[in-house]
């Protein structure tokens, strides 16, 4: 992800996620290089609308908006898949953060970092579930 695109990433994320002590501010978090990840993850049509939709927002001065005026113009763009796209990315990127699920009161116990900003495998329900699979598999 390029600079215009992470400050739009970041911006996004905040009026998103709309932290407040005591949950950190998004610069303290992995958020952005989460977001990054989900991008790279992503089929390539949906990879190519989501970095022009941040792009989009960058030219349009989201990111010198305040936390108030990011919401508005986000609450304008309704609930297409574009938008509803973008702030579930958004939410996901902030909320699977170590420090912020260990600040809303879930332990470390399997979370030691965001698996996306690490780049590497989500961990398995398997892993979650004693070793069962879902539906006995």
């Amino acid at each position: 992800m390029r600079a215009r695109e992470a400050r739009a990433a970041a911006a996004l994320v905040d009026a998103v996620a709309a932290p407040e002590p005591p949950l950190p501010p998004v610069a303290e978090t992995d958020a952005v290089a989460s977001f990054a990840t989900w991008l790279a993850y992503a089929p390539r049509p949906n990879r190519a609308l989501l970095r022009a939709a941040l792009l989009a927002l960058a030219a349009a001065g989201f990111t010198r908006r305040d936390r108030a005026a990011r919401l508005a113009l986000l609450r304008r763009l309704g609930h297409s898949p574009l938008a509803e796209g973008l702030r579930a990315t958004a939410a996901v990127s902030y909320y699977g953060d170590s420090g912020v699920l260990r600040t809303l009161g879930h332990g470390a116990r399997y979370v030691p970092g965001t698996f996306l900003a690490r780049g590497v495998a989500a961990p398995t329900i398997a892993a979650h579930a004693g070793g069962r699979r879902k539906n006995g598999a």
